[in-house]
């Protein structure tokens, strides 16, 4: 039986709507707010998508006022309060899907994170220094609960244009290929290196140079499978529900040549020739240590994703493109492109992190829908989504297959690549 999400289907929410509002006011009166506290604070979000509001200005806003307990969190755009974050939605909507959790030094690594990626400063209320400190621990754990059931906006294309890749959805249009500079920070790349080498180093002798399944095997792994970027291109080429195909990290040593010769990564699924005109699986590659020319970077032949064919005998890697990266970069390709890798020509390893997704009918190489519930629940919607837990494949019984999951992948439009 698949794991059952602890927030329902009909428990999500898409951010800053009216039902979103209405769940922020619940989840702060179940809170144990402090006694005497008065807090006020308005957020307006410009730049909302089209589909959410008929304002001109594309604004949506909402107003937080809690006095001596008592909570109202209504809709309002204009609020004459001095206490006024104006943030551009997506960016917004960004950090309030990030669970922050209960080690401090971690909640405040992932706001920084949040922060970077959506190039804003996104000024959290429960920063504030003036801050009575219960009512600060209310506000984290509340952000918290509405980070659980919260999705993003589902027009990805206005998403990508306000995170600032517009530019990375042109070159998978006309390249097959696009990279993400620095996409996360050093000191995340360190804690990546590390967990995969004790992964590696703690295998089986002869086992090869991949460890897999990595979403059952850390909280690190968890966070780079939904980074927002990449969801992003992802399900702008994959369309919304997309699944994760396979979650691995690769430990390159000198002299090795992982990925002879070239491929298309549609070659396990047997995908047959003439590919879809449409894309069913994209691949990110996390440069946790820098891909220069004697690391053994990908090589990639750009455009090659046209020929909608796999690679024929006896292709060589010539005429190929090597994608260059610096540490902390991310390579995201279109799966029918052609590519493989080039040697490792220096002493050291080279370790990366290798997300694959796929169109949410495909049948991925890796089966997360037993994952531990644990795991799903301190996680926002979109881990659930990419581990096939919100749609009704394999999950038929013997009164009929799971028309909540069939209605809710039909409402949340899954398969499209445009809103």
């Amino acid at each position: 039986m698949a794991t059952a999400p602890k927030i329902s289907l009909d428990q999500r929410v898409e951010f800053g709507t009216d039902p979103w509002i209405r769940a922020l006011a619940e989840s702060l009166e179940d809170a144990n707010l402090p006694v005497g506290v008065t807090f006020r604070h308005a957020v307006l979000l410009r730049n909302a998508p089209r589909h959410l509001t008929d304002l001109p200005d594309s604004s949506l806003g909402f107003v937080v006022d809690i006095d001596d307990r008592r909570v109202t969190v209504q809709a309002s755009v204009d609020d004459e309060s001095s206490n006024v974050s104006s943030l551009d939605y997506n960016r917004a909507q960004l950090l309030a899907t990030t669970v922050l959790g209960t080690n401090p030094d971690v909640a405040a690594r992932r706001i920084k994170d949040a922060r970077h990626l959506a190039h804003s400063e996104l000024p959290l209320p429960l920063d504030s220094s003036d801050l009575d400190d219960d009512l600060k621990i209310e506000l984290r754990r509340a952000h918290d609960r509405m980070a659980l059931r919260t999705i993003a906006n589902p027009d990805v294309v206005q998403r990508a244009h306000a995170l600032g890749l517009a530019e990375n959805l042109d070159e998978l249009d006309e390249r097959g290929y696009t990279v993400l500079h620095d996409a996360f920070s050093s000191e995340f790349a360190d804690e990546l290196r590390d967990e995969a080498h004790r992964n590696h180093d703690s295998a089986p002798p002869d086992v090869g140079f991949r460890a897999t399944m990595l979403l059952k095997r850390g909280r690190l792994w968890e966070e780079a499978v939904i980074h927002p970027w990449v969801i992003t291109l992802a399900e702008y080429l994959l369309g919304r529900g997309c699944l994760v195909y396979q979650s691995d990290s690769i430990v390159k040593g000198p002299e090795l040549d992982t990925h002879p010769g070239l491929h298309a990564d549609y070659g396990a699924s047997r995908v047959a020739e003439p590919f879809p005109e449409y894309c069913v699986e994209a691949t990110a590659v996390w440069a946790i240590d820098d891909f220069d020319a004697a690391a053994g970077p990908t090589v990639i032949v750009p455009g090659s994703f046209r020929n909608r064919r796999h690679v024929p005998p006896g292709t060589t890697r010539e005429g190929g493109v090597l994608i260059e990266m610096p540490k902390g970069s991310i390579a995201f390709w279109h799966g029918a492109s052609w590519h493989g890798a080039m040697p490792r020509q220096r002493s050291g390893r080279r370790t990366s992190l290798h997300n694959a997704y796929a169109r949410f009918f495909m049948r991925p190489l890796e089966r997360y829908d037993d994952i531990d519930q644990e795991i799903v629940d301190r996680n926002p919607p979109i881990f659930s989504t990419l581990c096939g837990l919100d749609d009704a494949f394999g999950k038929s019984g013997y009164h009929g297959a799971d028309f909540d999951r069939m209605r809710y992948a039909a409402q949340s439009k899954y398969g499209a690549t445009t809103y």
